[in-house]
């Protein structure tokens, strides 16, 4: 997967007092989350399913803080290394 989709982990930064007793940033290296389907999915449901995904952030980030994270222009930026899977390939064709 390295070689086709690029790094897995990047540099990251636990900031200041994230937790107690911090009191320095913390370097760490972060992994990404993917959402991984077979080259051959049907585009409807990978438009729907990606759809899905940024219409209920709100749910989900109430199940796990980190979707607070996900955005659109997120996926688009060009160190992002999985930027080609899926949104951009649905914001290409004006679906999300």
């Amino acid at each position: 997967m390295v070689k086709k989709f690029g790094p897995l982990y990047v540099k990251d930064t636990i900031p200041a007092k994230t937790y107690p007793g911090q009191e320095k940033d913390v370097s760490i290296l972060s992994v990404w989350n993917i959402l991984a389907v077979h080259e051959k999915m049907d585009e409807k449901l990978a438009y729907a399913i990606t759809k899905t995904i940024f219409e209920k952030k709100p749910e989900l980030v109430a199940v796990h803080k980190e979707a607070q994270h996900l955005a659109l222009e997120n996926q688009l930026k060009g160190d992002r290394p999985f930027r080609s899977i899926p949104a951009p390939f649905c914001i290409s064709r004006r679906w999300v």
